[in-house]
């Protein structure tokens, strides 16, 4: 049935494709329409933010991560349960994977989807030359449904008036309107990236000044006459699986709070179809670990920002350590793994007590330390991870892990590039750097 979609693509990135899509995502619930975000890659923050506006879950696409088929599935099950779906792009509109390739880039996820898309240009110091971009953009792949440009920090009115001129003139596109130099609707940012909407930096009065600016500023009629798309009621999965018949644990505790914010949300509907009961739980306030519980999920987040309130919860750390040493299933991914080591030092030079359940201990940096795609192939199975059946995830981190003793750890991935797909594995707790995606094991699961 008809719906209405749209993706917010950037020329580059800064273009001001988060607060466009905020503005537009507020804007659009003022008008009393039921909207559903999604995210394109692997970023865990924008989807956070959009979370807050929306009041539901924003969800992932990654087309490097996730296979064609499930991501079409993730999308449409959701999409044909809103009014509208707004899709935030990453980087440039073009920029994938690898620096030559389209794989992974928000153009290759417009092209999947056949949904239409709207491109931010940032306008600060341009003018004339804006047509010249957005030309070069529309005609650069035909698959990519290009249907208007939004104009980032314009100074003027005839700054816009001009830049529209140059549009009606020499583009095949409209000019939607712009967004205003404005302090007000900057989004503030630190280490990995801009802050967790749980993190309140968007409150009712910041959200209205980002509604405020689209509704006036844009023409979101337009874009909703431009938006129209076919899609179809579809489940998220074709079939439930029975994978567990061959293991013990069917109720799995996931560590969620500020510390552990780092999750897909696919991810959590994948370990329900595989037959898991999930119970969440905050390794920061929580002093007991959930009851009848034999597997434990700690995600990725900010562990260095809670270290001390971390470290202080001695209770939960002992109890996380003795659930690794009666072999319980603990998996950890990047926070996680600095949860799970012995300590980790804040870039103040604070080392503080962790869980101790592996012999490392993990350092902040000043500078990233790893970023990128990878694939990694277990060694041997780990709950539902099958040895040599490849799964694809991503790495962002500025930790460094420091071995204590290396010959106690097993490293249970194989993989490229080989110095991120590296998992070590104690009895059944086993840590990572890399944000798995559960998606790429959809099929073999």
């Amino acid at each position: 049935m008809k719906r209405k979609a749209v993706l917010i693509a950037g020329a580059s990135s800064g273009s001001g494709k988060t607060t466009l899509t905020l503005g537009l995502i507020a804007a659009l619930k003022n008008m009393g329409l039921d909207v559903c975000g999604f995210k394109s890659g692997p970023d865990y923050i924008d989807p956070s933010l959009h979370k807050i506006i929306t009041g539901k879950p924003s969800i992932n696409l990654d087309t490097w991560m996730m296979l064609i088929d499930f991501l079409k599935r993730s999308f449409q099950s959701r999409a044909a349960k809103a009014d509208i779906s707004v899709i935030e792009g990453v980087m440039g509109i073009h920029d994938g994977r690898l620096p030559d390739s389209s794989q992974g880039s928000t153009a290759e996820l417009a092209a999947w989807l056949k949904v239409p898309v709207v491109l931010v240009v940032n306008a600060n110091s341009i003018a004339r030359t804006a047509a010249a971009i957005v030309n070069g953009l529309v005609d650069f792949d035909p698959t990519v449904n290009i249907i208007g440009v939004v104009f980032n920090n314009v100074g003027s009115l005839k700054h816009y008036e001009i830049l529209e001129k140059a549009v009606s003139t020499y583009c095949s596109i409209p000019a939607l309107g712009c967004i205003p130099k404005n302090n007000d609707i900057d989004i503030p940012s630190r280490h990995l990236g801009l802050y967790m909407g749980e993190d309140g930096i968007l409150d009712k009065d910041k959200i209205k000044i980002l509604s405020d600016t689209v509704s006036k500023n844009v023409d979101i009629e337009k874009i909703l006459l431009l938006s129209d798309m076919d899609i179809k009621h579809t489940d998220l999965f074709s079939s439930p699986s029975n994978i567990l018949s061959e293991h013990k644990p069917r109720r799995i505790a996931i560590a969620r709070d500020k510390a552990f914010c780092f999750y897909y949300e696919d991810n959590f509907e994948i370990l329900k179809n595989l037959g898991y009961e999930i119970v969440f739980f905050s390794p920061t306030d929580d002093t007991t670990l959930p009851e009848d519980v034999d597997a434990y999920y700690f995600g990725g987040g900010y562990p260095e920002l809670y270290a001390e309130a971390l470290s202080k919860n001695e209770s939960m750390r002992k109890a996380v350590a003795e659930q690794s040493k009666k072999g319980a299933f603990v998996y950890g991914e990047c926070g996680g793994l600095m949860y799970l080591g012995e300590l980790l030092t804040t870039v103040d030079g604070q080392s503080y007590p962790m869980c101790g359940c592996l012999p490392y201990s993990t350092v902040m940096k000043s500078g990233l330390q790893s970023l990128g795609y990878t694939e990694v192939k277990p060694l041997k199975d780990f709950l539902f991870l099958k040895q040599d059946t490849p799964i694809r995830g991503h790495c962002f981190h500025y930790s460094q892990m420091i071995s204590n003793d290396k010959n106690l750890m097993e490293n249970i991935y194989s993989g490229n590039p080989e110095e991120k797909a590296k998992g070590f594995r104690v009895r059944n707790t086993l840590a990572s750097y890399v944000h798995l995606h559960f998606a790429s094991l959809v099929k073999s699961i």
